[in-house]
Formats: structure tokens, C-alpha cells, sequence
């Protein structure tokens, strides 16, 4: 009579600020176990639909992610010519990494001319992207 060796293999995978670890556990009784580290490529881009705005403008700001974490907002921080917090915001990603948002320019806050900064953030505090835009007041 001949001996069967069955082996289970499983697969662990967890990603954490950029990195995919994947570790494969060969349960046989042999006791291999192997692991290989893989840098995931995560990236986010953001625009504005213009260059400069004046008072009452809206501003739409959009851009992209990858990869797509499930249940994972975008923050957008838009800062004033003075670097000062002007307005926060958290807004859902689409499937395929889209986002979107758009933003009034009213008296009430925006009262300062000059350059602001769009900072999105995404997953990770690496994965940043900013874009300036001139505001004429």
C-alpha cells in the first residue's frame, strides 16, 4: 500500500502603508514556510477645474487613487495664501478611484487674494498630492 500526503496551503496576505506582505504556510509535514515582501504602488493625483477663481466661483476639485481601499474617504484640506486651514472635507472614492467634490467661494470665508492650496490625502499619511490655485477675492 502506498502512503498519501495531503498538504493545505494557505495564503495570508495584509497591506499596510504601501506594503502587501504575503506569507505562504506550507502545513505538510515538511514545515516549509516561505515569505516575500511586495511593494504595492499606491498613488493619488488631484486637479482643479481652472487655474484662478474670483468671488462666487465654484471650484471643482477631482481626482484620482490607487489602489481603491474599501470604505476609504479622501480628506481635501484647502489652505489660505497665509497656509492657514480654510476648509476640510471627506469625500467617498468611486470603484475605480475617482473622486470629486465641488466648492463655493463666498465672502463669508474666502476673504484673502492670492495663492491657496489644495493637499488631498489618502489611506496613509504618505499618500498625498497637492495643487495651487490663484483666488482673486
Amino acid at each position: 500500500m502506498g502512503v498519501v500526503i495531503v498538504a493545505i496551503i494557505t495564503a495570508v496576505i495584509y497591506l499596510e502603508q504601501g506594503k502587501a506582505t504575503v506569507t505562504v504556510v506550507n502545513n505538510s509535514t515538511s514545515n516549509n514556510i516561505q515569505s516575500t515582501n511586495q511593494t504595492v504602488n499606491s498613488s493619488i493625483t488631484v486637479t482643479t477645474d481652472k487655474s484662478s477663481y474670483n468671488m462666487g466661483d465654484s471650484i471643482v476639485i477631482s481626482g484620482k487613487v490607487k489602489p481603491v481601499i474599501a470604505g476609504n474617504p479622501v480628506t481635501i484640506l484647502i489652505l489660505d495664501p497665509n497656509n492657514l486651514l480654510l476648509q476640510a472635507e471627506r469625500i467617498s472614492v468611486s470603484p475605480d478611484g475617482i473622486f470629486q467634490t465641488t466648492i463655493t467661494t463666498t465672502p463669508y470665508n474666502w476673504k484673502l487674494g492670492g495663492i491657496y492650496v489644495v493637499s488631498v490625502q489618502y489611506g496613509s499619511s504618505d499618500v498625498k498630492a497637492q495643487k495651487t490655485f490663484y483666488f482673486a477675492g
